[in-house]
């Protein structure tokens, strides 16, 4: 791992600045968190733990130390991307940073062709922001040419065709991906891997952009090659079904309401499955905002479900701009409540509450320090206890640069 980033540094110290570009940009975060989580299946409740990490989109572990790196030749039309990210800040080797994606693109006839070759990633037809307008975060990320093999080791190569026509007004981008198969191995079937369940796994992605709007969507097709884990496999060979992945943003508002904007986005798995009570989830997430100067207010309203099992959510947050945006304290507020054959506590009027205050200093562009405490009531269990109280206090801190 030293051994490349020296390569990498070196590379970028040998490179002409007139000719060539090389970018280097990520984010830093962590933190301390104290968190005391209570239910009442059992008659002692397990004590607070405190821990490093930050609860502000910092990964699965609470804290991320991520640099993307990027490198564009002279004639602007080849590359290569790349992205380092280090979640567990410990010596283990196990735990050591990974490299999430690392591939070379080819852009060709005028730039309206573009191929990227590697361990792909930063889709064009994923979920992530496209406006530096929005300020939603943290919301879901998902590509789907990033795939999960035996393990669930992400295992995302393969060869990326992008299509961009010069000739339609505003930006369209179609193309597809092909790569592994995206779960573990249905062991029923007692073969290898042939062309036909790879070409089965090809994922099909179009993105248009103009002034007004800007839509994007992924959709992965499915063999019966693998199976979903969450169902535990099956005796017989069976498709999981289809993922689909899209993103919608509007900018018109902003010509006639200066910082009102209202963005959507969303995922669903399982699609076509043969056995939907046990393979279809989907999460559906609405923005509204408006964030003029002195302040940001925001609503996400959400759909999401479970095999049988639906849950509809609001989630407003306000939060003021004091000092010229140097303190900015506000709040989050969340209800949801489930409905279907899956409910978890029939007749409840909700699923979970959650607040959390929040006071951000703002040091400096792309760098702050902020204080928060959380506390979310949720049923959680299936009856008689089926309630649980989860607090937490965390002093984290972020750096991007």
């Amino acid at each position: 791992m030293k051994t490349l980033i020296a390569l990498a540094l070196a590379a970028v110290v040998s490179i002409p600045s007139f000719a060539q570009t090389f970018s280097l940009n990520g984010e830093i975060k962590t933190g301390i968190i104290w968190e005391k989580i209570d239910d009442w299946r059992e008659d002692d409740s397990p004590p607070a733990l405190v821990f490093l990490g930050s609860k502000d989109d910092a990964g699965d572990f609470g804290n991320r130390f991520r640099l993307d790196m990027g490198f564009t030749n002279a004639a602007g039309n080849m590359g290569l991307k790349a992205r380092v990210n280090w979640e567990v800040f410990n010596n283990a080797p196990i735990n050591g940073p990974s490299w999430d994606y690392g591939f070379a693109w080819g852009s060709f006839f005028n730039d309206q062709f573009t191929l990227s070759l590697g361990k792909l990633g930063a889709s064009p037809w994923g979920t992530g922001q496209a406006s530096p307008v929005l300020s939603g975060g943290p919301e879901m990320w998902r590509e789907l040419e990033v795939v999960y093999d035996i393990g669930q080791i992400l295992s995302n190569g393969g060869i990326r065709f992008e299509y961009k026509p010069a000739f339609v007004p505003g930006e369209l981008n179609v193309g597809f991906v092909l790569n592994w198969i995206n779960s573990n191995a249905n062991t029923s079937i007692d073969r290898d891997p042939t062309l036909k369940d790879v070409l089965q796994e090809t994922v099909v992605g179009a993105s248009y952009k103009n002034d007004w709007f800007m839509f994007r969507f992924a959709y992965r097709f499915d063999s019966e090659m693998d199976y979903d884990p969450v169902s535990g496999g099956q005796l017989t060979p069976y498709r999981e079904g289809g993922s689909l992945v899209y993103r919608f943003e509007e900018y018109a508002l902003q010509r006639w309401a200066p910082g009102l904007s209202l963005w959507a986005l969303g995922e669903f798995d399982g699609i076509g499955s043969a056995m939907p009570h046990l393979n279809f989830s989907t999460r559906n997430w609405f923005f509204v905002q408006y964030a003029p100067p002195s302040f940001t207010a925001q609503v996400r309203f959400g759909l999401e479900a479970e095999r049988t099992r639906q849950i509809v959510l609001v989630r407003p947050s306000f939060f003021y701009n004091l000092f010229g945006g140097l303190v900015a304290p506000g709040f989050i507020f969340g209800y949801a409540n489930d409905f279907g054959d899956g409910k978890m506590v029939c007749g409840s009027s909700f699923s979970y509450y959650e607040v959390e205050p929040k006071v951000q200093v703002n040091l400096a562009p792309g760098a702050y320090v902020a204080f928060s405490y959380y506390w979310r009531w949720e049923n959680r269990f299936a009856p008689p206890n089926p309630e649980q109280q989860t607090q937490w206090i965390n002093l984290r801190a972020g750096i991007t640069f």
